[in-house]
């Protein structure tokens, strides 16, 4: 293999970066920020608006339903 062609395989294969011992890999440490940040989510209350606004919107469906069963009579 000619020196031109072995110095393009090396610049375009994938090299492995081994991790130093004791440091987490980058996917170790994104995937605990992101389950960290789900229970911080999940941790929250949810806002009376949105329970009001959930509740209206059980309201509306079930007179709708209503209306469905009274226009089928």
């Amino acid at each position: 293999m000619s020196d031109d062609i072995r110095k393009k395989d090396e610049m375009t294969s994938v090299q492995t970066h081994q991790a130093r011992p004791g440091s987490t890999s980058p996917n170790a440490s994104i995937s605990r920020k992101l389950r960290d940040f789900y229970d911080a989510v999940q941790e929250e209350g949810i806002p009376d608006r949105f329970l009001d606004l959930l509740e209206r919107l059980d309201e509306a469906e079930k007179n709708a339903a209503l209306t469905k069963q009274v226009e089928a009579k």
